[in-house]
């Protein structure tokens, strides 16, 4: 049921490329937001002729250091970027998953009003959601201390050192279920929200919960099997990313192609994720029949098509 779920996932998503688009753009929008002020600053610093070799590469921590200390003016003001740019970009994917759920739920290709209108009609909602989520979250994320817990009770204050290492792998490996859990139970709430038209948010979080808990082979393998498959992107990307250093417009060009093309990969990867998970909570809970954009619309409350 999980490769199926993903397959399907995938066929949807290679259906609605506009959808790949339009996320894409949305992505490089911010992106850009961030980056030009930086290649500003970082111009200013060191001019042109190094911001190639400065820029693309490993991150030398001599160079940031002193970047830091001689561009303290423009700094704060660029930090200022960094916690409201990716805020502002995460609210906007939030804004469209909901036109990306919908359009999904419909079984039917990118249609502009549909998914624009859609996304608009749900953003309120998984705004209230993620608010009601944050207690969950709260509980998610102190998995981890179950770790110190253990390990004070059976090595005491003063445990060895190999012990206190290994604590440590194991309280980021709990962490990062927390978060994997937590994003999960997320995901299934919306897409409840979306096929249900729950008006009540703290409903679909309660069902997000009993779906993710209540089917947890098939949520955890599929939403692991995900995360493998970006972690293993990554892992490529990184090492001919960092190859890619040179005063040279050239290669210059080529770490920027390469970096979009990563950028692609991963709005494939998210659209994916939408769309089997779908797929997977409708096997699983058996919701009621699809919609479509043509003015029959089995599930009450999605916008029509236009």
């Amino acid at each position: 049921m999980i490769l199926n779920s993903l397959k399907t996932g995938f066929a949807q998503v290679r259906a609605n490329k506009r959808l790949v688009v339009v996320f894409y753009l949305a992505n490089l929008f911010f992106g850009l937001l961030l980056m030009l002020p930086l290649r500003a600053i970082v111009k200013d610093f060191i001019g042109n002729s190094q911001m190639g070799a400065k820029l693309g590469g490993p991150l030398d921590m001599d160079f940031l250091f002193e970047f830091f200390k001689h561009s303290s003016e423009a700094v704060p003001a660029f930090m200022g970027l960094v916690l409201i740019v990716p805020a502002a970009n995460w609210l906007f994917t939030l804004f469209l998953s909901g036109g990306a759920l919908a359009t999904y739920a419909g079984n039917e290709k990118y249609n502009a009003a549909f998914f624009w209108g859609n996304s608009a009609k749900y953003f309120g909602s998984f705004v209230r959601l993620t608010l009601w989520s944050l207690p969950v979250f709260a509980v998610l994320f102190c998995l981890q201390f179950l770790e110190t817990g253990v390990q004070r009770l059976i090595f005491g204050s003063d445990p060895y050192q190999n012990i206190t290492y290994w604590g440590g792998w194991i309280k980021v490996g709990l962490r990062q279920l927390g978060i994997l859990l937590f994003v999960m139970v997320l995901d299934y709430a919306r897409i409840h929200a979306v096929l249900n038209d729950e008006r009540k948010m703290r409903t679909s979080l309660l069902q997000g919960l009993k779906f993710v808990f209540g089917n947890f082979l098939y949520t955890f393998g599929l939403a692991l099997l995900l995360l493998i498959v970006g972690a293993t992107a990554l892992v490529i990307y990184n090492p001919i990313a960092n190859s890619l250093a040179a005063p040279n417009a050239l290669i210059v060009i080529m770490l920027f192609v390469w970096q979009q093309a990563y950028m692609i990969f991963r709005t494939l990867l998210r659209l994916t994720t939408y769309a089997s998970e779908l797929h997977l909570y409708r096997q699983r809970a058996a919701e009621p029949a699809e919609i479509t954009t043509t003015g029959e619309q089995p599930m009450e409350g999605l916008a029509p098509a236009v």
